[in-house]
């Protein structure tokens, strides 16, 4: 296992701005690496591919220099042990709303004496062999970044208890959540909501976890930078590529 890149920006207090990636292609993430951008989300959640599909991505990443996270679709441990050994150091887990629902996780991604993380040797992670175990199962808990989505009411109201839980080191906020949360649906520059998006932002960074969300536009990543978020996630591959076309379509 390398040097987890994106966890060691993310814990020198850097910002940095990728994309999701729902096209269920190895190509698409070697083009996506060769732009610039610091991640992309492999996003297991709402795009079709398997295990096998998404490790090929993953290697794909890797041969580029962007650095690869997997949305899975739940935070069930069998769930997690697949993505981690797909060879990925970076996990983003959905729809956690409670204290208790982060402890699961971080246990899930991490092995022991840390966590729970179910152990064979020959993966990915440890080069596919049994020599130097030792080494590589502390390497793996150094290096695996633990990130999380905060979705929902009921999630945004347990931040504070959220941010507690040791072994997580990034807190994804749902924009569109936020916006329902303060009872203006899809009203994502509304005072209202940035004033949210603000105060999410201070719970978590005081706790030494670092802070994200999505931007919808060029404007939206510069005043979440401003308010001090990290991980800023900016578009996805199939809307870009939609984008592309219908922009171009209407000049014709």
């Amino acid at each position: 296992m390398n040097k987890n890149i994106l966890k060691q920006k993310l814990l020198d207090g850097q910002k940095v701005i990728g994309t999701w990636s729902s096209l269920s292609s190895p190509n698409v993430i070697n083009v996506l690496g060769t732009t610039g951008l610091d991640f992309v989300v492999i996003d297991m959640e709402h795009g079709s591919m398997s295990f096998e599909t998404a490790e090929n991505m993953v290697r794909a990443a890797e041969a580029t220099g962007i650095s690869p996270i997997i949305r899975t679709w739940d935070d069930d441990g069998q769930t997690l042990l697949r993505t981690l050994e797909t060879g990925t150091m970076s996990v983003m887990v959905p729809h956690v709303k409670t204290a208790e629902d982060a402890v699961q996780i971080a246990k899930a991604c991490k092995y022991f004496p840390e966590g729970n993380r179910g152990l064979s040797p020959y993966s990915r992670v440890h080069d596919f062999t049994h020599e130097g175990i030792d080494i590589s199962l502390q390497k793996a808990n150094e290096e695996t970044l633990v990130g999380i989505l905060v979705e929902g009411k009921e999630g945004l109201a347990s931040l504070e208890d959220i941010v507690q839980v040791e072994g997580i080191d990034l807190i994804y906020l749902g924009l569109f959540d936020i916006c329902q949360s303060v009872g203006l649906p899809g009203q994502v520059s509304h005072p209202d909501v940035l004033d949210e998006v603000e105060r999410c932002r201070e719970i978590i960074s005081s706790n030494g976890i670092a802070p994200g969300s999505m931007a919808t536009d060029i404007n939206y990543i510069k005043m979440l930078k401003e308010k001090k978020y990290q991980f800023i996630a900016y578009f996805n591959d199939a809307a870009a590529l939609k984008k592309i076309f219908v922009d171009q379509l209407r000049l014709i």
